[in-house]
């Protein structure tokens, strides 16, 4: 996007939005208060946002992200299209041999690297480390398309699998459901070209979470038909298609799927291996889901295992937001309007920390809530 139709996009979000610069210049300021994100004064803010919208200028990359979430355009985020090198042919030889340069122990840091942001979103959540996932992603996109060792592309692909899986879930937990299926597109691809079909699997049941959240359980229980047939990625797509069938109502079949997810868990060789934490789906992982998906349907046993899974404080803080609001809406539905609450204020906690919008919106919906609870 270049630097006027970009300016013109950023007044459109700003109009349709009925701010004037100053107001622009306040909330996006606020929200980079909120994401510990140094800015310029309101006043050189609102200069800036002038020369930005005129196109006489481009927003920097950390504005750039913060422009995006303010709006809730993924677009804004995107840097400048790239001008046309001088010599074509020396940009390719340029990034071919970037890529031929990164061997097995480059490769080793950047997995090191990713295990410190995977970690570092744990406890901060996109808000902490959503730029640095995304970089990571352009990273080893870069390198997967200029790296003609067939070995060492499956080693790369699936690196990049894995970092866009967990942009895929940065962007719906922030509500950008697009993003977030497109991440996930990404990721199933890259599991493909890896032949990696535990990451496949996951990159399937990210998408079919997408379009859960979008309220299309039949579509959701569709992108699950490309899944393996059995191993960890058949686990993580049965997991998936329990999740569809509760939300269409269908408890019954619900059971099933999960039931079949636990077959292919108990059926594995060994327990799942520790490095890849977060991506290995385990009896622990597959139970929380399992209790999230069914508490609402006045399933007793999931709501206990929904209330154990809330209290747990091991999880990485957006599963832990969610699962409170989860369990909020559970009592809710029961009546239990002040236990309700308090889980909705636990969670509230947890997701302005994480900057989880997606976890926000919900609890904007929850009856006790919006009576005072």
């Amino acid at each position: 996007m270049g630097a006027e139709s970009l300016g013109a996009a950023l007044r459109a979000a700003r109009r349709e939005r009925g701010w004037s610069q100053s107001e622009a210049a306040r909330e996006l300021a606020a929200l980079g208060r909120a994401r510990a994100a140094p800015t310029a004064s309101l006043a050189s803010l609102k200069t800036q946002l002038s020369r930005w919208e005129n196109g006489h200028a481009r927003p920097e990359p950390l504005y750039r992200h913060l422009l995006a979430e303010l709006y809730r355009s993924a677009e804004l985020a995107a840097g400048p299209e790239p001008e046309p090198p001088e010599d074509a042919t020396e940009r390719l030889r340029a990034l071919l041999a970037e890529a031929d340069a990164v061997g097995d122990d480059a490769l080793a840091l950047l997995r090191t690297q990713f295990e410190a942001t995977r970690r570092l979103d744990d406890r901060l959540g996109a808000a902490g480390s959503g730029a640095t996932v995304r970089a990571q992603v352009e990273q080893l996109a870069r390198l997967l398309a200029h790296t003609l060792v067939h070995t060492r592309r499956r080693v790369v692909a699936a690196m990049l699998a894995e970092a866009a899986l967990l942009a895929g879930w940065q962007a719906l937990d922030q509500d950008r459901p697009d993003e977030s299926f497109a991440r996930h597109e990404q990721a199933r691809h890259a599991a493909r070209e890896a032949a990696a079909p535990a990451l496949l699997g996951q990159a399937l049941a990210g998408q079919s979470a997408v379009l859960l959240e979008l309220g299309l359980p039949g579509p959701a229980l569709t992108v699950l038909e490309a899944a393996p047939a059995d191993g960890p990625g058949a686990a993580w797509a049965a997991m998936a298609r329990g999740a569809a069938r509760a939300a269409a109502g269908d408890t019954t079949e619900s059971h099933v799927a999960f039931t079949a997810a636990e077959r292919v868990i108990r059926a594995a060789p060994g327990p799942p291996d520790l490095v890849q934490r977060g991506w290995a789906l385990d009896y622990d992982g597959l139970h929380r889901r399992r209790s999230a998906a069914l508490a609402r349907h006045g399933d007793a046993e999931a709501l206990a295992g929904l209330r154990a899974a809330a209290a747990g404080d091991r999880l990485p803080v957006r599963e832990q937001a969610t699962l409170r609001a989860d369990l909020a809406f559970a009592l809710a539905d029961r009546g239990a309007a002040e236990d309700a609450a308090e889980h909705a204020r636990h969670a509230r906690i947890l997701a302005t920390r994480i900057g989880s919008h997606r976890v926000r919106h919900r609890l904007d919906r929850l009856p006790v809530t919006r009576a005072g609870g």
